[in-house]
């Protein structure tokens, strides 16, 4: 028999998990704010007293006593009301700096396909504006919703042993209130849920406008990415104005019907007051003590609204927050050995194709391999499931005999250093850049690398040298020397195999022999080194130990650049063909 399965947590029993561990500072908490609540209840007895007590007795005494007492309790409500509300937004700031760090852990370690099913900027979104949507409903109903509950509970217990059957009339109007605010939870949280997606949707848009805004200005399309956002921003706005509409709504029936309530009140206790069973000072404190449940109450009701926004915050929050991460193995050690594709075959989600084909492939440790072959025949594919980020739907991949899925990912990571076709920079400095590979490297480990990377001779004439900005995805410098800074941060990394995703495609040749001399820093710096080259053009892998030819994903034939060629196969025709000038590219 099988287990039930286990049915999806409420909103309320999420937010308690990302409360929990503060509770004891929410019960802290919660006892400073009742105590300033408390203090607020007793403030219209002080008038009452005054009506009733002080000015009919004319003794100047009286008025100094009342005075000076007055004042003190003033000093004290407002330094607990300080204290309280300094203390709800730290409160409220570490638990949603905490919930920002989970979701963007949860973020980094997402599988990679999961990248390619929701666009960045809506992922980015969930961590930034879905988690700051959280502050209000932390805050308010965290913090001061306690407080409020607490004013209610005092406050009514107050106007029954007042006059019980003048607190009848006083409280008569708040199922009505609690009624509409029932009737409008489940349509307003709707709404919230949709508008936190158009808020996605807009980042998504402009983050990738913004990421693309070469391409965008060299085909002229800022009219178009114009549209796209308008269409967006529009989008957003119709369903605010959708969601206030019924939020006006129901804020104006609940302080209708508290209104109401006022009314009452002094109609009934004006007659009481007329017919001498309640004092004018009785009077009087009934009707600062309706103001003053008015606003808790009407507090608590439009916490409706913010409970609503944040709560759809938080399930697009959630649903980060649950999102599988990358499975791994338990194995700390990677060990030396042959690279082996056993019978893999793996197919990119969405598509039929396969993209490896029953690939069967050896790339001996301490030897260069090269995979040459057309587009699409598999290579890059290769190169992401020797990272893991993808795993083949059958077949498998193993390091020195061991499935790379029983690897902890980071072990594995760290034993592989790629430099790709198109290097990724971020927006620091030179040797940021470099030291991304070991962050504890010394500046001489990071010039070192860049000596040997043939890249010192142009960082040296940068104008703040190993320490310029070099903008966002380094913009500031030309292809050549972007591949330079990655195949520097490759050797800092100093990974036992190397990947290179033909990491000189994209260049001239002057650019191609200066990465070429770089390379060459690269493999004299690492012994022992298992090296993969991805070939575009095949003159760079001529010394190659030995030279795998895939084709629709499968592997066609192997041997070196002499063997290949007299062959006369696949290889063959790709080089007669590359050189004779009928095939530009190889892959």
């Amino acid at each position: 028999m099988t287990d039930s399965p286990q049915p999806p947590p409420t909103a309320l029993s999420r937010l308690w998990g990302l409360l929990r561990p503060y509770r004891w500072r929410i019960g802290g908490l919660s006892l400073l704010i009742s105590a300033t609540a408390a203090l607020s209840a007793a403030s219209p007895q002080f008038v009452r007293y005054a009506l009733d007590v002080v000015i009919p007795s004319g003794q100047v005494r009286d008025f100094v006593v009342f005075g000076a007492v007055f004042a003190a309790f003033y000093v004290v409500q407002a330094l607990l009301q300080y204290a309280g509300m300094y203390q709800s937004f730290a409160f409220t700031q570490s638990v949603v700096s905490d919930v920002r760090m989970q979701a963007w852990r949860r973020l980094l370690h997402l599988p990679v396909p999961h990248f390619a099913e929701e666009r960045s900027g809506s992922l980015t979104s969930r961590v930034v504006n879905d988690v700051n949507a959280l502050e209000g409903m932390i805050q308010a109903g965290a913090t001061r919703l306690a407080g409020q509950l607490f004013s209610i509970i005092v406050i009514a217990a107050i106007l029954v042993a007042m006059n019980w059957r003048l607190a009848l009339v006083n409280l008569v109007v708040m199922p009505l209130i609690a009624g509409v605010t029932r009737y409008y939870q489940d349509p307003l949280r709707r709404a919230a849920k949709v508008i936190r997606e158009r808020v996605g949707e807009m980042n998504a848009v402009s983050t990738e406008a913004v990421g693309n805004i070469q391409v965008v200005k060299s085909f002229v399309a800022e009219g178009q990415e114009e549209a796209r956002f308008r269409k967006e921003n529009d989008a957003y706005v119709a369903k605010n104005l959708d969601r206030r509409k019924d939020v006006g709504f129901m804020e104006g029936l609940v302080t209708l019907a508290s209104n109401w309530g006022i009314g009452a009140l002094l109609i009934v206790g004006g007659w009481m007051a007329v017919q001498g069973t309640l004092t004018v000072g009785e009077l009087t404190a009934f009707l600062l003590y309706q103001r003053q449940l008015q606003r808790p109450v009407i507090s608590v009701t439009f916490f409706n609204n913010q409970l609503q926004a944040g709560m759809a915050a938080l399930d697009r929050v959630a649903e980060l927050l649950d999102a599988v991460p990358e499975s791994e193995g338990d194995r700390e050690s990677v060990p030396e050995g042959d690279l082996v594709f056993e019978s893999v075959r793996f197919a990119y989600p969405g598509t039929e194709r396969p993209a490896l084909d029953g690939l069967d492939l050896c790339i001996e440790r301490g030897r260069t391999a090269a995979l040459v072959g057309s587009s699409g025949s598999g290579k890059t594919t290769v190169t992401r499931l020797m990272g893991r980020f993808h795993d083949p739907d059958a077949g498998r991949v193993t390091l020195g005999g061991v499935d790379l899925r029983d690897f902890r990912l980071s072990a594995l990571r760290h034993a592989i250093a790629v430099v790709p076709q198109e290097p990724t920079l971020f927006s620091g400095s030179v040797a940021e850049n470099i030291g991304y590979a070991d962050p504890t490297s010394s500046r001489a480990r990071i010039e070192e690398a860049a000596r040997l990377a043939n890249a010192e001779e142009f960082i040296a004439a940068l104008p703040q040298g190993y320490d310029t900005p070099l903008g966002e995805r380094g913009v500031k410098l030309s292809g050549g020397q972007k591949q330079r800074i990655a195949i520097a941060r490759a050797i800092l990394k100093d990974a036992r195999i190397l990947v290179l995703d033909e990491a000189t495609s994209a260049l001239d040749s002057e650019s191609e022999a200066i990465i070429q001399d770089a390379l060459g820093g690269l493999f004299s710096h690492a012994s022992g080194l298992t090296s993969l080259i991805i070939a575009h053009r095949l003159s760079t892998i001529e010394a190659a130990d030995v030279i795998h030819v895939l084709e629709n994903g499968r592997r066609v034939e192997s041997g070196s650049h002499a063997e290949l060629l007299e062959h006369g196969g696949r290889y063959a025709t790709l080089w007669e063909m590359q050189y004779s000038g009928e095939l530009g590219v190889a892959g």
